[in-house]
Formats: C-alpha cells, structure tokens, sequence
C-alpha cells in the first residue's frame, strides 16, 4: 500500500504527523502550566487578601465583646460568588463569617498552609497573633475553583478546534513546499524518459539553490556528461575499429583476386601468400589490443602481480629490438640503476615497454637514438624513453591516449602502426595503479615517463 502513495503525499502525512503530535505535546504541556499558572495566582491572592484583612482587625473588639469581627474592617474583598472567608477563634469556633460562607461545605482542617477541598474550593488559613505573638484566632479564605476550571475547559477546547485547523494548513504548506521541493525530481525524471541511445545531449539545467536536490540534479547532469562521453567514445571506437579491420581485409580480398585472376608460377604464389600474411599480421595485432582494450573496459584482464626487477627485464628487451634499431641505424642508450624491482603482472609490463619502445624506434629520426632511464623515485620506479626526432606538436599531446588517435595518419600507415599502442599502455599503467606521461617539443623529440609503485 506505501508504494501506491507518491512520495509528496507521504512527506506531507509524515510532516502532518509529526506536527500533530508536537502541537499535541504542546497544548498538554501548555494547559498544566497554565492552570497551574492560574493556581498560584488565585493562591498569591488569597494570601495578599487575608493578610490584609488581618492587619485591618480590632483588636478591642476582643477585649469589647469576646471576639474578632470584620465590623471594623475597612477594606474587606468585594462581595463575590464565588468567594468567602471567615475568623475563628483559637479553638476554632466561629466568630464571623462574610460572604456565602455557607455554600463552603468543607473547610477542612485550620491549620497555616494553602488546601484544596472537594476539588471545588481553595481555601487559605492563617493564624492571628496578639502582640506577644500569641494566637488568638484564624483567618480562612475560600476561593472557588470553578473560574479555573471554566478557564481551563475554554483553553482546551479551543485548542481542541485549532490544532486541526493548524495541522489542515500546515498539511497544505506542507504538500505544497514538498511539490515545489521535488519539481527538480520530476525534470529529472522526464529528462531520463526523453534520453535514448540517439540523442544524449538532454540536461536538466538546474537553476535553483545548491541543496541536496539541487545537487541530485546536478549530479545527474555530471552522469548524464559522462554517459553522452563514454557513448561516444565507444561509437568512435567501434567505427575506428571497423575501419581498421577493413583496410586490411579489402587488401587481402584484393590480393586474393588479383591472384587468381590468372595462372602463376610456384614464385609468385609464395611471394603473394608472404605478402597476405603480413597483413593477416597486421589484423591479428590488432585484434588482440581490441580484445585487450574491451577486457579492460570490463575489469576483465587477467592481474597476477609478483615482484618483478625491472632492469633485468627492460635489458631482455632491449636486446629483442636491438635489430630493429640496427634496421634504422639508431643508437640505444641504457641507464638502468641495479635490482629494481615493481609489484606488477611481468606479461603486462613485457607488453606495455614493448609498446613504448616500438613506438620510440618507429618514429625516432633516422641516424637518431633513442635513451632509456630506469631508476628509483621516492618508493616508485621511474622509467624514461626518449627517442630523438621532429617531436609532437603540443595541441596533440592531450590526445595522444585516446583510442585510434594519430598524430599522422599517412606515417601511421606507413609504420604498422594503429593508434592503439598507447591507449593499451595507459591500461597497464592504470592496472598497476602508476601513472604515465608525455612530454614534446617540435625539433626535441618525445619523452615518454612512466612511474610504477614497487
């Protein structure tokens, strides 16, 4: 039943509630104190009138007639309904009475202190003393508790009325305010109804103060920017790729037919059947690094890390492109520092400085060299590839780890190469939780730093 309700709908009962008891709370709260208010003012009065009265006796009076009277009182409370009082002698025998004593059926016991007496009277005693402080008398004033009690039953029952009023306005204000509240919500929600895979431009646009919905709608705006960038990486990934793979194909499909367009010798067929397996090369390279790439994008790559030393592997292979160099005439110069070692995967750190070598020995300069560091930074292990060359003017740097990304496509053609080295290399970096960088300048050639944890 919950879920059928909107959300608004529960803020404002949830609101509504809660107020209810609060005002509930209150009002108990408010009439105790204010009928306890209302008895210590009546029992304030009571003691101010009977004082008063006493400082206002006769005292020859006694001596005259045996008795204290309120004859020469000259100022005695108004005469009131609901009001008595009455002096006693000091064994308690009436002297004189004013007022409706009568209609007091119970004065309860003299004694100086304040008594209630059948919850309808409040009534005050207080001793009269001669001037060696000997007593001689009682004063008691009785006051009705019906005005109190009239008082009390009026305050309640308009509280009883105006609560409700009050918690029908406030579940009002309260629909409202949470209507205006979630408007934001329900941008969102349209937004995200009207969003397809062919338009991912759709934003909510939010103008309102920076509170938590403000910022849910904020935040979905972010998502929204990323989603619109990922979509449209992986579309230009997947024409990339596709583009990729039919260089190659329409190349071999050629071939194939030019082939057997006519008769040909043993030569020429194994000359061609060369020729197609460099480009059967060029499909598998890279169909390994977009296997590689999609497994990444997945958390799918295999991550075994063990202590590797890093100087013994970078001079393996080192030695292992050493005749492409020859090929080129580019010199290699090595500094490596001794025994250091990274925790890494050695089949991902093989590939990743096979990348970054090849790279430096493909568009290294001709008669150019190319300079490898590897030493310690911190607690990382810093490695440096520089070749020597034209360098990469800057408005491509922050480019360079972009998928299919070339800086010349014709040389790239030229070179084998399919812009995915890299992205693949900032993979295995990201996977080592290291980082790596590009540093370029026409005329100065290209640094590549990588900086892995140990």
């Amino acid at each position: 039943m919950n879920k059928r309700i909107p959300i608004r709908l529960r803020l404002t009962l949830w609101y509504v509630l809660l107020m209810g008891v609060t005002f509930t709370a209150f009002s108990i709260f408010l009439i105790i104190q204010f009928e306890n208010s209302l008895r210590i003012a009546m029992d304030s009065s009571l003691q101010i009138t009977v004082s008063k009265t006493i400082a206002a006796l006769d005292e020859e009076d006694l001596i005259e007639t045996g008795k204290l009277t309120f004859d020469h009182v000259n100022q005695t409370p108004p005469v009131s309904k609901g009001f008595a009082m009455r002096i006693l002698s000091a064994k308690g025998d009436v002297w004189d009475t004013y007022n409706a004593v009568e209609s007091v059926s119970n004065w309860g016991e003299v004694e100086a202190d304040y008594s209630t007496q059948s919850n309808e009277w409040r009534i005050h005693s207080q001793p009269i003393v001669d001037s060696d402080n000997n007593v001689i008398g009682w004063i008691q004033a009785a006051q009705s508790l019906k005005p109190v009690e009239q008082t009390v039953r009026d305050l309640r029952e308009q509280l009883l009325f105006g609560v409700p009023v009050i918690l029908l306005l406030a579940g009002l204000g309260g629909y409202f305010l949470a209507n205006r509240a979630l408007k934001p919500v329900d941008q969102i929600t349209k937004t995200a109804q009207s969003i397809n895979l062919q338009d991912l431009s759709k934003r909510i646009h939010y103008q309102g103060t920076m509170d938590e919905v403000g910022r849910l709608a904020q935040t979905f705006d972010q998502m929204l920017e990323r989603l619109q960038e990922s979509f449209e990486r992986e579309r230009r990934f997947t024409s990339d790729a596709a583009h990729e793979l039919r260089t190659p194909l329409t190349v071999l499909k050629g071939q194939i037919e030019v082939t057997l367009s006519r008769e040909r010798n043993s030569g020429e067929y194994e000359k061609k059947l060369r020729e197609l397996s460099v480009q059967v090369d060029r499909m598998i390279r890279l169909s390994n690094a977009l296997l590689f790439l999609s497994r990444s994008d997945q958390n799918q790559i295999s991550f075994q890390p063990t202590s590797v030393n890093l100087t013994e592997l970078l001079g393996v292979l080192v030695e292992q492109l050493r005749p492409l160099a020859d090929e080129k005439n580019l010199r290699f110069h090595t500094q490596f520092v001794n025994d250091l070692f990274v925790n890494g995967d050695n089949d991902h750190l093989i590939r990743l400085f096979i990348n970054l070598m090849e790279n430096a020995l493909k568009y290294a300069a001709v008669n150019g060299e190319v300079t490898i560091i590897a030493e310690k930074e911190a607690r990382n292990a810093r490695v440096e590839i520089h070749n020597s060359g034209n360098g990469i003017p800057s408005e491509h740097i922050p480019h360079l780890f972009e998928r299919f990304y070339r800086v010349d496509a014709a040389r790239s053609s030229q070179t084998g190469g399919n812009g995915l080295g890299l992205a693949i290399a900032q993979e295995i970096v990201r996977l080592h939780k290291g980082e790596i960088h590009v540093n370029s300048a026409p005329g100065q050639g290209v640094t590549i730093k990588v900086s892995l944890p140990e």
